[in-house]
């Protein structure tokens, strides 16, 4: 295709600004919520011992012409404490709780399978699991991690969620030229999904802010290799009865699309402090590379979306082209967090 896109977050910590790694979830968001009290919790929900979610790294890469980087080894921690195995199954501390998933058939990722409710493991706080892959290019090798944080909370009586899960098994990932893969939003109340009374509305992300997509109003939306260059966003609004209940945003990620962006973050763990002492900034240069090489492969500015968690936007200057783009503490207290960056090359 003509142009390239990416999207970044502020919190990912990579060796090697070559490499994007992130953890996906094909039920959608997972999270967890406790009726009760952390004392005294009288039911958990959704069931994990029923559900047993996977959660899968993906990681890619611009070095690679094919995109998806295949990991020498795998190590996974909750908390940021190592979990151990034995026959592929947890031990110690977590005994139970984990199994490690292998690429097989069609399923191409490594991965962490949870066959347990993890909320009173987790002191029914939010659980962040951690992976982190050694890959091996030429006679270099690097540690790539990604984090996925299991939100936990108290269950209240009309709480909604709402979710996109993969709707095949493809995991938000295209790997072959004229491929694509399903979204499907999910909409929960007290880990009960609904399916009444519910309508939907697709937007996607262009080069400057949200764009909604025209007819596509059901549950399921099929992502085509041509619809996206590279890196693709996609957020839905899901109404009940006429009333919108919930958002949720996925990405896409085209494997097969000739050009990559090598975003040159400085500095190149991506990381601002909440401390003031600490780093305070993160500036990209970015540049498109034809994927399999780090050679220049086009002249182009760029344009940046600054955005929170709910995609909602961090900077004015969305439809202004540039060389580089700075994200400042500012933007991540004005956040509440974390702040996704996408990318889009002018040509």
């Amino acid at each position: 295709m003509s142009t390239a896109s990416t999207s970044r977050t502020i919190k990912f910590i990579s060796k090697a600004g070559t490499y994007t790694a992130v953890i996906m979830s094909p039920n959608g968001d997972l999270y967890q919520e406790y009726e009760g009290t952390p004392n005294d919790a009288t039911a958990v929900y959704p069931d994990f011992t029923t559900m047993k979610p996977i959660l899968y790294f993906v990681c890619t890469s611009s070095r690679v012409a094919e995109g998806v980087a295949d990991p020498d080894a795998m190590e996974y921690y909750f908390n940021d404490q190592k979990i151990s195995f034995s026959g592929g199954v947890s031990t110690g501390t977590f005994a139970g709780y984990f199994k490690t998933v292998a690429p097989s058939g069609d399923q191409l990722y490594y991965g962490l399978q949870i066959l347990k409710n993890i909320a009173a493991l987790a002191g029914y706080a939010p659980a962040v699991i951690k992976m982190v892959a050694t890959i091996s290019y030429g006679t270099q090798s690097d540690q790539i991690q990604a984090t996925y944080t299991i939100p936990i909370q108290q269950a209240t009586g009309s709480s909604y969620r709402v979710t996109i899960a993969a709707g095949d098994y493809k995991n938000f990932v295209i790997t072959e030229k004229g491929g694509s893969c399903i979204l499907k939003a999910m909409a929960y109340q007290s880990g009960n999904a609904l399916s009444k009374g519910l309508t939907y509305v697709w937007e996607k992300m262009g080069a400057t802010g949200w764009e909604t997509l025209s007819g596509k109003t059901a549950q399921t939306l099929t992502v085509n290799a041509n619809d996206i260059n590279t890196y693709g966003e996609y957020r839905v609004h899901v109404y009940r009865d006429g009333a919108e209940i919930g958002t949720d945003i996925q990405s896409v990620m085209d494997a097969s699309d000739p050009y990559d962006i090598d975003p040159h973050p400085n500095p190149e763990d991506e990381a601002i402090t909440e401390d003031t002492t600490g780093n305070g900034q993160v500036t990209y240069t970015p540049v498109v590379v034809k994927r399999g090489t780090s050679t220049k492969a086009l002249d182009t500015q760029f344009y940046f979306v600054l955005k929170d968690a709910a995609g909602v936007y961090l900077n004015t200057d969305r439809d202004t082209p540039k060389a580089s783009q700075t994200v400042t503490r500012a933007h991540c207290q004005q956040a509440g967090g974390d702040v996704s960056v996408t990318i889009t090359s002018v040509k």
